[in-house]
């Protein structure tokens, strides 16, 4: 009887996540109806955790690609996000979803709770970490302590995003308490990402900190304090330091355990219509003055594959009269690798980690014995390619360790060439946040969120990106839903926030915040 229960509770959360009009107050008001009571924190695991992955890969090819410029649905008139073109069902539909997993990453944590079952609840505190954490970078300020209080609370208040922030930092400090004791749980064995390894997942979480604590310098310097404090002390918070640390959640490619590949059926022509886009090839290839390739990113023959023999990207928010002329001979992301049924849904991955030590320590704000930015920036670099590897085995396009040497040699990765005369960056910093933003590649919503953190790489701002007046989206808008049902709590936030519920509206820890303008905003 649990299995079945479970079963309809994770296809009632799967069909609201993607579908159906229940919002944050919904969930907030209208608990399934199902008897919860039964349950084990366990039931509740696998279906959040696979559905985290396959969502991250949902996301990373649907949205996020598309709005910070991989990919350019160009090849018919159904998509347009690359335009920024985003209905209110859209924001409704990955509201609810990231809710939906939220709530019952909650209700995980009050059943681990009722029944002492402590691993399981420091699983709870992560994902629901995890869940909020994206609802508050993609849409600004939302509830937090008043979330999931059901009839108790129709109308939940709506905090800052420093405030929400401080309230997941916190959260997976008791999660990191609580792995320290190293607990253990029956059913530990129902974790397919890291066996039921209590300090596997310490890691995760400590390094999500980490992650989280990053994108909160963009609001104070402070932050960067806090950062140190952990890398200061490992014993107390052990983060990742290898690349088989990193979160990943594995797919079979069979029920129960299907990417979100495995079950969307999408077909090579459907996926194909998604151009790479001259942003990512002239990070990735160098080309002669024919279009010919001196030399490639060992990453870029995983990621793409050729049309016509070159390296050739689309215009992503081009003019649609020019599509035909911006399409021919484009080249196109790899179906065999990114759409591949077994193909992981990557939460987090070592290389981050050394990305935001070397960010630390080129600002001056982290002092690590014997690391230098560079020495961090191609270590990263090292751990990201080395992830990508295993994958392209499956296409004979394996990185050996020469191929990262001559890449960390070469225009395109040299740490040393960057901000020289002729380079594509024009200083150090926008060469590392660039080669960063390029290692997220595949990783949810993060080259979304860290672009609107820091503005790097320098994007070029298409003429038919009219949609949204042609500004990259700085967020995404608070569904109809939400603004009608809790109105008050709504102008509240957007009053904080200092703006309209449009996809102008900067959040706090953004670039543009901090600024009062983009680095480089749309121009004729």
């Amino acid at each position: 009887m649990e299995k079945r229960l479970i079963i309809l509770a994770t296809t009632v959360a799967l069909l609201c996540g993607t579908g159906c009009t229940d919002s944050f107050e919904k969930i907030n008001t209208d608990p399934t109806k199902i008897a919860y009571g039964s349950l084990k924190p366990s039931n509740l695991f696998e279906p959040i955790l696979f559905d985290t992955g396959t969502q991250s890969q949902y996301y990373s090819w649907f949205w996020n690609a598309e709005l910070i410029q991989i990919t350019a649905f160009t090849g018919g008139s159904t998509r347009q996000e690359h335009l920024y073109q985003v209905t209110d069902g859209n924001a409704q539909s990955i509201w609810d979803n990231f809710a939906r997993r939220a709530a019952d990453a909650n209700h995980m944590l009050q059943l681990a709770q009722e029944q002492g079952d402590e691993l399981f609840e420091a699983f709870a505190l992560i994902l629901k970490s995890y869940q909020m954490a994206e609802l508050v970078s993609l849409f600004g300020d939302i509830p937090y302590e008043e979330a999931f209080q059901y009839s108790a609370n129709r109308s939940p208040a709506f905090e800052s995003q420093e405030d929400v922030f401080r309230h997941i930092l916190d959260d997976l400090e008791k999660a990191n308490r609580i792995l320290a004791k190293n607990p253990a749980s029956g059913y530990a064995s129902l974790d397919q990402m890291y066996d039921g390894n209590a300090a596997s997942w310490r890691k995760f979480a400590n390094s999500l900190k980490l992650r989280y604590l990053c994108r909160m310098t963009g609001i104070s310097d402070s932050y960067w304090d806090e950062i140190a404090a952990i890398l200061t002390h490992p014993s107390d918070y052990p983060l990742f330091t290898k690349q088989s640390d990193g979160a990943v959640v594995p797919y079979k490619g069979i029920d129960p355990y299907k990417s979100y590949w495995a079950k969307a059926e999408t077909t090579k022509g459907v996926f194909q219509q998604h151009r790479l886009t001259q942003q990512l090839i002239k990070m990735t290839a160098e080309l002669d003055t024919q279009g010919n390739a001196l030399y490639a990113d060992p990453r870029l023959l995983i990621w793409g594959v050729q049309t016509g023999g070159k390296w050739k990207g689309t215009v992503s928010g081009g003019n649609q009269s020019n599509r035909t002329k911006d399409d021919e001979g484009t080249s196109k992301p790899n179906f065999e690798v990114l759409a591949s049924p077994t193909f992981p849904g990557w939460l987090m991955d070592y290389s981050e980690i050394l990305f935001i030590e070397a960010e630390g320590v080129q600002k001056g704000k982290l002092t690590l014995e014997g690391q230098t930015a560079k020495s961090l920036y191609e270590s990263a670099v090292r751990q990201n390619m080395l992830k990508w590897s295993p994958i392209g085995e499956t296409i004979s396009k394996t990185i050996k360790t020469s191929d990262i040497d001559a890449y960390l040699a070469s225009p395109l990765g040299s740490y040393d060439l960057a901000g020289t005369e002729g380079n594509l960056y024009a200083s150090k910093e926008e060469f590392l946040q660039s080669q960063k933003w390029l290692s997220l590649l595949w990783v949810g919503w993060e080259q979304f969120h860290e672009w609107r953190r820091t503005e790097y790489p320098i994007l070029t701002i298409g003429e038919g990106t009219v949609y949204n007046d042609h500004e990259l989206p700085t967020r995404f808008v608070y569904p109809s839903y939400t603004v009608s049902s809790n109105k008050d709590n709504v102008d509240k936030a957007l009053a904080r926030m200092q703006g309209d519920n449009d996809m102008h509206t900067a959040l706090d820890w953004s670039y543009k915040k901090g600024a009062g303008t983009h680095r480089n905003p749309y121009s004729l």
